[in-house]
């Protein structure tokens, strides 16, 4: 416990420090983190052995993240760029990388890529730190808010043989808890920054939240399952890797950016 709270307290420090920092400072640390992902899982699913691949994996979000600041529209032509790359590495490759794990490749990076790629987006939007704090609580709180609710009323599990100690009654405070958390931090925040607040936008995207985040979780959960393995890596003593920390944002950061493109909350 001690070391979880003390990784926590310099966890918070560094994303206090990033938030603090222009565009570009956050754009940098948000491509780190979804390199490191990537990686964890490419490592966990026991494919980082193949160094070419692994290095084409992590070097997406570096360059979705170069094209993203000039037009949307180039992504995709980047993206299948990328697909071809892996696709002519495996064809070269005399072999030693089947379709299977190629397919893995493609999946894990683009996946990843996009995701952490859409947290970067969602500071874009005009609101900077307003609208990221919002995705980071629609993704954390929720395990919290499940957690407390799963330890006081679970009673039925809610995907056992996904993830024994998780409970529907869990799920459902999870949801509940974060809508509330969204709303008065909404209200806090637009109050202290003189900006008018969308409730019904909050409360939407709270539950869109509180839902997305778990099947993140749950998609992580099956990933370590299958291959046997507690944490994605160990970076953050007490907490495990950057996938353990992170993986509630891979649904929750894509949708929360095109609710709050169209229904922001302040304005």
């Amino acid at each position: 416990m001690k070391q979880r709270v003390i990784s926590a307290f310099f966890g918070i420090i560094i994303l206090v420090l990033v938030l603090l920092g222009n565009q570009l400072v956050f754009d940098v640390v948000v491509t780190l983190i979804s390199a490191m992902a990537i990686y964890e899982v490419i490592n966990a699913i026991g494919l980082s052995k193949n160094k070419k691949m692994t290095a084409i994996s992590v070097l997406m979000p570096a360059a979705l993240m170069s094209v993203s600041y000039f037009s949307a529209e180039y992504l995709h032509s980047l993206i299948f760029l990328f697909i071809a790359i892996f696709m002519i590495t495996m064809l070269f490759s005399k072999g030693r990388y089947s379709f299977t794990d190629t397919a893995l490749y493609i999946a894990v990076s683009v996946i990843f890529s996009i995701s952490f790629l859409h947290v970067s987006l969602v500071r874009r939007l005009g609101n900077e730190n307003l609208d990221v704090l919002v995705v980071l609580i629609g993704s954390w709180i929720t395990d919290s808010c499940a957690y407390f609710a799963g330890y006081f009323f679970g009673k039925h599990k809610l995907a056992p043989e996904i993830s024994p100690k998780k409970t529907i009654e869990g799920s459902i405070g999870g949801i509940f808890g974060v809508i509330v958390i969204i709303v008065a931090y909404s209200l806090i925040a637009g109050n202290i920054m003189d900006k008018s607040v969308n409730i019904y936008s909050a409360i939407i995207i709270g539950l869109v939240a509180g839902v997305l985040s778990q099947f993140g979780d749950l998609c992580a959960s099956i990933i370590k399952r299958e291959h046997n393995i507690k944490d994605f890596g160990n970076i953050m003593p007490g907490h495990g890797g950057v996938m353990d920390r992170f993986d509630s944002l891979l649904f929750v950061a894509p949708a929360l950016y095109y609710i709050l493109e169209f229904f922001p909350i302040f304005f």
